[in-house]
């Protein structure tokens, strides 16, 4: 374990872009809701929460609380096609299928993260790392998680100061860094949540770098595939600046400063 990091751009893009990489399943564990239904469940929720049907908290290993009532949202109906015969050239019947209009019924079948039970959330921690000294010394505050979205895996208000982690984080440890690296480095951005559909790939590749170098320093590297992967899916090697590398690799040293326990 170091607290200060040694490594070239050079090298670093190498470590990015040549090794394997894979993007996590953890992205696409929830479904995707429109605008209208997000919109819908943010008014019927008390609490901004990860909502899910009752099968899928089920496959996830999550038990919906017995008497919870769950939200509606529009679900599409699933129609059968209509079958017309039309007469061809050969004078033979052709069949030709034409799928009716779809609509959409509202159904009571979405619940949220704490109506249901299972095994406890224990965050996994950084080796010889302080997380909650590190956001006190930097001055930043976590939050509760607030967004309906379960894929989405943490977000970061820099212009307050604030973070928030998914309790579902696929690797939470690493999430938190790469939230608090947003932070220092984004103070001009109102919110960025990190999610499967970012359009910000210069400020993710800074973020995610930043969590990259912090884990490898302090000897955690069990997520590193997916972490190459994050970053060679939202922005090509021909498309990285020294300059946003360089950001990088002060804004991790300064978070190590911050948190690594001294023995």
């Amino acid at each position: 374990m170091n607290d200060q990091i040694k490594i070239t751009f050079k090298e670093y893009l190498s470590e990015i872009y040549d090794k394997p990489s894979k993007i996590h399943e953890a992205y696409r564990l929830f479904r995707n809701y429109s605008p209208r239904n997000r919109i819908l469940a943010e008014k019927q929720l008390i609490e901004l929460e990860p909502i899910n049907t009752y099968s899928g908290w089920k496959e996830l290993g999550r038990q919906v609380k017995k008497g919870s009532r769950g939200i509606c949202l529009f679900l599409p109906v699933v129609t059968k096609n209509k079958v017309e015969e039309e007469q061809g050239e050969d004078n033979q019947a052709i069949k030709l299928s034409k799928l009716l209009s779809p609509h959409f019924i509202l159904k009571r079948n979405w619940f949220t993260l704490s109506q249901t039970e299972g095994e406890e959330f224990k965050p996994e921690e950084l080796p010889n790392f302080d997380t909650k000294k590190a956001l006190e010394v930097l001055g930043i505050t976590q939050e509760k998680f607030r967004i309906i979205n379960g894929n989405c895996q943490g977000y970061a208000v820099p212009s307050e100061n604030i973070i928030a982690i998914n309790p579902l984080s696929f690797a939470s440890y690493k999430t938190t860094i790469h939230e608090i690296a947003h932070c220092l480095l984004h103070k001009e951005s109102t919110e960025i949540i990190d999610h499967d559909e970012l359009d910000l790939s210069v400020m993710e590749f800074e973020a995610e770098t930043t969590a990259y170098l912090v884990c490898c320093s302090l000897g955690k590297f069990d997520h590193l595939e997916y972490s190459r992967g994050y970053i060679s899916n939202w922005i090509k090697k021909e498309n990285v600046e020294e300059e946003n590398f360089k950001r990088a690799f002060d804004a991790a040293n300064i978070i190590l400063k911050a948190g690594i326990l001294k023995g």
